[in-house]
């Protein structure tokens, strides 16, 4: 399934929905209720309440959707276009953040730095998670914003000290995620060459997590690193990252090991698995107000998100 959570206009509560084909997306919210002849349960009010009600949860929500789906006479009232929706994040409302850096080979030698033996993660907000269509303030404390696509991977299940063999079992799919920089405050140090990096403020500013426009259920990509990647801008077609998952060098197991040593790891939970080579700090492009960014990953669909200056 391609679950997200939606509204129908920015003050309705939301749902839990499953995008289908083109831009289809069935309302699995409604779904229940007139299959059942019953109030949906919190576990349909978004992805993840759905998350947090586990197997049994996700069971039931494949259950509907496959009843829906399959039902000889569609009711359009439980059906809607994507044109039509306003998309939330397909993530955990408090969602931990955890991003790698350096994760591929691509990136670390255009960089020229050395991979390291292990991941390195650095943290992101839960509040700064921005979904699929939703302007990005283009920040008027940043002259160099970047970005950079990333597959997620949004665990499924509960679990602490996971083993690389037992990794997938806590993930619940992949989404795509737009890990955004603010390059001209990166350093503790004046000195342009200074490895201090200043993580936080470098990585969180007001939207700086970009991310959606659902979440594609594991059973659905048997193999996350047969994937194609690729960041365009609407109004510059040429200028674009691209790149394959199989260039990932950490890979998701180990990626899943090392987060949950000593730190808990809940349902909704994000690991952004790093990105390819040809982010904007190397070519001193940076973004600007009116860009619109599509981050595309093949079997997942494309995030869209345009910029606007901060006012």
């Amino acid at each position: 399934m391609r679950l997200l959570t939606f509204s129908t206009d920015n003050n309705s509560a939301q749902r839990l929905g499953a995008h289908l084909k083109g831009t289809t997306i069935l309302d699995l919210t409604r779904a229940f209720e007139t299959q059942f002849q019953a109030r949906a349960p919190d576990w349909f009010g978004s992805v993840s309440n759905l998350l947090k009600g586990g197997e049994p949860a996700m069971d039931l929500a494949q259950s509907v959707h496959d009843r829906a789906t399959s039902a000889k006479s569609k009711d359009d009232s439980q059906y809607y276009d994507t044109a039509d929706i306003v998309f939330h994040a397909p993530a955990g409302d408090s969602a931990k953040i955890l991003c790698v850096t350096m994760n591929y080979s691509s990136h670390a030698a255009a960089s020229g730095t050395k991979p390291s033996d292990e991941p390195y993660f650095f943290i992101k907000m839960p509040t700064l998670m921005t979904p699929h269509m939703a302007p990005i303030c283009h920040s008027k404390t940043s002259q160099k914003h970047d970005s950079e696509i990333e597959l997620a991977v949004i665990i499924g299940k509960r679990g602490k000290y996971i083993s690389r063999d037992d990794a997938f079992d806590y993930v619940a799919g992949y989404s795509i995620i737009n890990d955004f920089s603010f390059r001209d405050r990166r350093s503790l140090s004046d000195d342009p060459n200074s490895a201090r990096l200043h993580w936080f403020t470098l990585k969180n500013l007001d939207n700086a997590v970009p991310i959606g426009p659902w979440l594609v259920t594991r059973d659905e990509i048997p193999d996350p690193y047969d994937l194609e990647i690729s960041l365009t801008l609407d109004n510059e077609p040429d200028l674009k990252q691209s790149g394959s998952t199989e260039g990932m060098m950490h890979r998701i197991e180990d990626l899943v090991y090392h987060a949950s040593n000593g730190l808990t790891l809940e349902p909704g939970d994000v690991i952004a698995t790093g990105t390819p080579h040809d982010v904007a700090f190397g070519k001193q492009r940076f973004l600007q107000d009116g860009d619109v960014l599509r981050a595309e990953i093949s079997k997942i669909g494309a995030l869209v998100n345009p910029l606007k200056a901060e006012t």
